[in-house]
């Protein structure tokens, strides 16, 4: 149960790192099918999936506690700084992706072609590549075009603000469990990432401090919708990501190749990046550096994952 937890932790904190995806980790840890069985067997046999879920949902919940209180301290004192690592993150992300997409292509042409066939190296074709720009470019637009909702965290949250967070969270959720792709990632897409941060270094604050009442209001106007919408993430949204990736599984990742290429620019677009004051040719250095670093550190979880499914 312990290892359990700490692979959980490792899981959780993984999720709250934009470009770094949680399942990839699990697959790593050795966990993943494990993970995925139990939340199928949560309809069969629920005893046998929650005395695997529970231990291991505590230690992602830990994770994301920790991990989150982190990311928000740095956010607000280097916000340009640390969207260099998450960019580089999301850009070192893109080769296993990538690998992803022509692996799971190559393996549904070889269980239709003959054997002496299967060596020849599989095309991808163009409308993936078409599909790919698309994605890309209605985040841009998403992103150029469409104004965030004002969600201060002190603020009073409205139900349109509500609802993105139960989606963000659905998202997130089903995102969660698709190796190589980030579930962070999906709420900086949405532009609730910054708020998400915030109510778990509140939430770290109110555990330090359980008298502290006041924090429970504005804890619970995000952590509700966004707990609500992680059930049907999970349960609904990611048995139809599983669906696509077993019938189009190449199409929907050159999709996420797409999704991700357009978020790191909706990432610089977004002014919670500038937070921290103006970007002078220092802090422009320190960013690069972090870039390259985010790009190795994503290559370096990933590269094991696309070894062990080939």
């Amino acid at each position: 149960m312990i290892a359990l937890i700490l692979k959980g932790m490792g899981m959780g904190a993984a999720n709250v790192m934009p470009g770094i995806s949680g399942a990839t980790l699990a697959v790593i840890l050795q966990v993943y099918d494990r993970l995925i069985a139990a939340i199928n067997g949560l309809t069969t046999d629920w005893k046998a999936s929650l005395k695997f879920l529970i231990p291991f949902g505590l230690g992602i919940v830990a994770g994301i506690i920790v991990a989150g209180s982190l990311l928000s301290f740095v956010f607000e004192r280097f916000s340009f700084q640390a969207a260099g690592f998450i960019a580089g993150l999301m850009a070192g992300s893109l080769p296993f992706l990538y690998a992803q997409a022509r692996i799971g292509r190559n393996n549904n042409r070889e269980q239709k072609r003959p054997s002496h066939e299967t060596t020849e190296k599989s095309i991808v074709p163009i409308t993936h590549y078409i599909a790919a720009v698309i994605a890309a470019v209605l985040i841009i637009a998403a992103a150029l075009f469409m104004e965030t909702p004002d969600m201060a965290f002190e603020g009073t949250l409205g139900w349109g603000a509500m609802a993105l967070l139960f989606l963000g969270g659905m998202a997130a959720a089903a995102a969660m469990i698709v190796p190589g792709v980030s579930g962070a990632m999906v709420l900086v897409l949405l532009g609730i990432y910054p708020i998400a941060m915030d109510a778990i270094n509140q939430i770290r604050v109110y555990l330090s401090d359980p008298t502290a009442f006041g924090l429970l209001p504005p804890i619970l106007r995000v952590v509700i919708p966004v707990g609500l919408g992680i059930i049907p993430g999970v349960l609904l949204a990611g048995r139809g990501i599983a669906w696509l990736l077993e019938k189009h599984f190449s199409l929907t990742y050159f999709i996420i190749i797409g999704l991700v290429v357009g978020t790191v620019f909706a990432l610089f677009h977004n002014p919670d990046t500038y937070q921290s004051g103006a970007v002078t040719p220092m802090i422009g250095a320190v960013a690069a550096i972090l870039f390259v670093c985010g790009v190795a550190v994503a290559i370096l979880l990933g590269k094991p994952n696309v070894q062990t499914t080939q």
